[in-house]
């Protein structure tokens, strides 16, 4: 067994919380101008051509594209960060040659755009360059209009590179609150010089070997010199009082990623919370025809998260016909206590009725349940 690298001890207790590329602008240019493929992929040698880039006008107007070529990097979540400078432009004027800068399209024309790898002597591991399009109406077209930019990122290769080195470089666990997701976001770092994708599972197990969960992971681009976070949740039904051990089992390349072991550990029994609620009293079952009746409902929380009721009060006649509808709702009660829902009954014809109450949080059922109601004249209990 690999030695932890990390232990991070988390206090998961009884009271637990969880509850378990198209160019738009405005009016006719709405359909856009359309560009494809969005990213190409190449292991390349100097003067290669790359698959040509299709530019599509799908808007009523003549549009107008500017073409050029900056860089390209990502953040930790993989989004993706574009360098436009005069250096960026110099740069990647120098690597990729476009055969057209500017293009104009009629309405429904189409164009391509092909790129051919510049002199790669002293470059080693792979580039990213990016081609930008600059897409704007026509300067026939009257009155202002927006400027949009597409960008078709370019993955390539040198021919002839060593593959990337990829390792999880650090592994963190975390927990909002007692009882919710746990998550876990192990950090990819690529200290290659071309890009690289991984994929393949995190695996938690317990202290006796015996496997909790698999997490997958789907593939991921790293750039050379980047690092990528991934986000992994896994909200287990419960769990032992313990220490359980997080081994990343990844690849990229045809290659494993080198990882080392990390560890958490439970210091309370664990299991999903729930919200849950049960009706304690509700009073009356009787009232007196032709004026409003106040009502109070008693619910307990009989559940581990805390809640605040909505739902409503139905009062329907022996053919199940609604004659009255309340809506009603409650403060917060935490687990364990008990609160109440009040409200006015509305007049009703003397008569013997059923009441219905349904009581939700947040979308999750808490309760649904009924009682009679018997409405009384001035001086008889209504006949059943």
């Amino acid at each position: 067994m690999r030695t932890p690298r990390a232990m991070l001890i988390m206090s998961l207790g009884i009271m637990l919380l969880a509850f378990g590329a198209k160019a738009q602008g405005s009016d006719g240019m709405n359909r856009g101008v359309v560009v494809s493929p969005a990213r190409l992929v190449a292991t390349v040698e100097t003067g290669d051509r790359l698959p040509p880039v299709r530019v599509r006008n799908a808007t009523d107007y003549q549009m107008e594209v500017v073409v050029y070529v900056g860089r390209g990097e990502h953040r930790w979540n993989g989004s993706p960060i574009y360098f436009d400078s005069p250096p960026e432009r110099e740069w990647g004027a120098t690597y990729l040659k476009l055969d057209k800068t500017s293009l104009q399209l009629e309405p429904g024309e189409a164009e391509t755009v092909i790129a051919t790898v510049g002199d790669l002597t002293g470059v080693q591991g792979g580039l990213y360059p990016v081609i930008f399009f600059e897409i704007s109406p026509s300067s026939r077209q009257e009155g202002a209009a927006a400027v949009s930019r597409l960008a078709v990122l370019t993955l390539l290769q040198v021919a002839g590179s060593r593959p990337s080195d990829l390792a999880v470089s650090s592994l963190d666990i975390q927990q909002a609150s007692p009882g919710e997701a746990i998550g876990v976001f192990p950090v990819i770092t690529n200290r290659g010089k071309v890009h690289t994708s991984c994929s393949g599972y995190i695996e938690i197990a317990g202290s006796t070997g015996d496997v909790n969960t698999r997490l997958p992971v789907q593939p991921v681009t790293v750039l050379p010199g980047c690092q990528r976070q991934l986000a992994l949740w896994w909200q287990p039904q419960e769990l032992a009082v313990g220490t359980y051990y997080v081994n990343a089992y990844l690849s990229g390349g045809g290659c494993s990623i080198e990882a080392d072991q990390w560890a958490f550990r439970i210091i309370q029994p664990y299991a999903l919370a729930t919200r849950q609620g049960d009706l304690v009293s509700w009073y009356p079952d009787r009232v007196y025809a032709a004026q409003a009746t106040p009502f109070r409902l008693v619910v307990h929380n009989s559940g581990t998260d805390a809640w605040r009721a909505w739902g409503e009060l139905l009062v329907m006649d022996p053919a199940g016909g609604v004659k009255a509808q309340v809506s009603v709702d409650s403060e917060e009660v935490e687990p364990g206590g008990s609160g109440q829902i009040t409200g006015l009954l509305p007049p009703l014809a003397p008569g013997h009725y059923t009441m219905r109450v349904s009581l939700s949080s947040e979308g999750v059922p808490l309760l649904e349940t009924e009682r009679t109601l018997d409405v009384m004249a001035v001086d008889a209990i209504a006949q059943r």
